[in-house]
């Protein structure tokens, strides 16, 4: 019967119900999701994060994942990587699909897809492999592992051709890795599909190169003359997923 529903804990409850929706929103957007005023979600939000229930980076709130653990939502090495914020934030100020990538052992696998309305994962294209070679994803990870890692890996992977612009010469290879890690990011302009372009930045987790980051599109959503505009947004959102994951091994 609505003459028992306590009003104040229906406006959290709905609070945290659009928060798995959405995963990540800023108190404005909860307002606007909720139709509730600003004075009401700003002392809910507080109390939640008070209790530990929400957690806040920058100026988004989301579900703790310690308590909102779910073990569908794909979890590797302690990270729930659906459930970081910043791959959202990035995706929805580009409107440009990200990507999340891990390396494991010779491969890379995709943990988190956003694309449009950016609000959900691709859950299709979770634990999907991407080439080491080709991929920016991929490039950009093997130029910031240690000497003999990047040897140990090169060896053990084959330099297949996706297209005329792929990559298949060892001798043409190692030197396009230094100029990534001399420059900080990978770029895959139509070297694993055509007509597609990808801009990844590493990933670091106690000072080493755990995955990468990218913004996928075609190459007219990515052009040449915009690249390092989107570097520095993707280098952002690096320090950010650092700063979370910190927080989730912590």
């Amino acid at each position: 019967m609505e003459s028992y529903e306590v009003s104040t804990l229906k406006k959290g409850i709905l609070i945290l119900d659009v928060l798995r929706q959405k995963h990540s929103l800023t108190l404005t957007e909860i307002m606007e999701e909720l139709s509730m005023n600003k004075t009401s979600v700003f002392r809910m939000l507080y109390t939640l994060e008070k209790m530990n229930y929400v957690i806040k980076y920058h100026k988004y709130y989301q579900l703790n994942p310690h308590i909102f653990r779910d073990e569908h939502l794909f979890w590797h090495k302690d990270i729930q990587w659906t459930s970081l914020v910043a791959p959202y934030q990035l995706a929805r100020q580009e409107e440009i699909t990200t990507y999340i990538g891990i390396l494991e052992d010779c491969e890379m696998v995709i943990k988190n897809v956003i694309r449009e309305p950016f609000e959900q994962p691709a859950f299709h294209a979770i634990d999907t492999r991407t080439p080491m070679h080709s991929s920016a994803l991929g490039k950009v990870v093997l130029a910031h592992l240690s000497p003999k890692k990047q040897r140990e890996l090169l060896n053990s992977i084959e330099l297949n051709t996706f297209t005329a612009k792929t990559f298949y010469d060892y001798g043409l290879l190692i030197p396009h890795l230094q100029v990534i890690k001399a420059q900080g990011y990978a770029v895959d302009h139509e070297e694993t599909n055509l007509g597609k372009c990808c801009i990844a930045v590493p990933i670091y987790v106690n000072e080493k190169v755990l995955g990468a980051i990218a913004l996928h599109g075609s190459t007219e959503q990515i052009k040449k003359t915009a690249i390092r505009s989107f570097v520095k947004k993707l280098v952002e959102a690096s320090q950010q997923l650092t700063e979370e994951i910190h927080y989730l091994l912590a």
